[in-house]
C-alpha cells in the first residue's frame, strides 16, 4: 500500500483473533460464495437484514448515527417504515438468524483490491477458515426497520469512503461539483425524474 492510502485507511485486527492476511480474506470471500449454493434465499436475505440492523444499532451509539436516528424518528418515514416492516413481516424473516457482519465483509473485500500479494493468494487454493457467526452467549436481537435503515446508511457510507480513497490514489484533487453543459429549457429535461 502507498503511504497516501495508509493515512486514509487503517486496518485493525481484533485482539486474541487471527490477524487478516490476503489468503484469509480470499478464503472468507470464497467461503461466502460457496455457502450461497447451500443456503436458502430467505436465510441469506434474513441474515443480511439482521446484519444491517445490527450495524444500524451499533452506529446509533455514535453522535452522528444518534443524530440521524432522532431525525428519522421525528419524520413520517419512521412510522411508514415500521408499518411496512410489520405488514410484510420483514423482522420475522430475519428473526433468529445470525446477523451477517456486513461492514466487516465489505471492508475486507475492498481491502483485497489493495493487496500487493493478491496474485500469490489467488494462485493457491483457498481453504475455508474457521467461521464464527457470533460470540458464544450473544443474545439474538430482533431487527427493526430503523436499525436496518441506519445499517444501510453506514454500509453505503463505508463503501463510498473506501471507493473514494481507492480513487484518490491516482486522482488529483478536484472540486466536489463539476459543471456540465447548460440544460436547454425547451428540451423539457428536469433534474429529477
Amino acid at each position: 500500500m502507498t503511504s497516501q492510502l495508509q493515512a486514509r485507511i487503517r486496518f485493525v485486527d481484533i485482539e486474541d483473533e487471527a490477524g487478516r492476511t490476503t489468503n484469509s480474506l480470499i478464503c472468507s470471500l470464497a467461503t461466502r460464495l460457496v455457502i450461497l449454493h447451500y443456503t436458502s434465499g430467505v436465510s441469506v436475505v434474513g441474515s443480511l437484514v439482521a446484519g444491517l440492523a445490527a450495524a444500524g444499532r451499533e452506529v446509533s451509539r455514535t453522535a452522528e448515527g444518534s443524530k440521524l436516528r432522532r431525525a428519522i424518528l421525528a419524520s413520517r418515514a419512521a412510522d411508514n417504515g415500521d408499518a411496512i416492516w410489520a405488514a410484510l413481516r420483514i423482522g420475522d424473516i430475519a428473526a433468529g438468524l445470525p446477523p451477517t457482519p456486513v461492514l466487516d465483509h465489505v471492508r475486507n473485500d475492498l481491502a483485497l483490491l489493495l493487496a500487493d500479494d493478491l496474485g500469490e493468494a489467488l494462485a493457491s487454493p483457498p481453504l475455508p477458515p474457521h467461521l464464527r457467526s457470533r460470540a458464544a452467549g450473544d443474545a439474538l436481537v430482533e431487527p427493526t426497520f430503523l436499525d436496518c435503515l441506519l445499517g444501510l446508511w453506514v454500509h453505503a457510507r463505508d463503501i463510498t469512503r473506501a471507493v473514494e480513497a481507492i480513487a484518490a490514489l491516482v486522482q488529483t484533487p478536484t472540486s466536489d461539483f463539476e459543471m456540465g453543459p447548460a440544460a436547454d429549457p425547451a428540451s423539457g429535461n428536469r433534474l429529477l425524474r
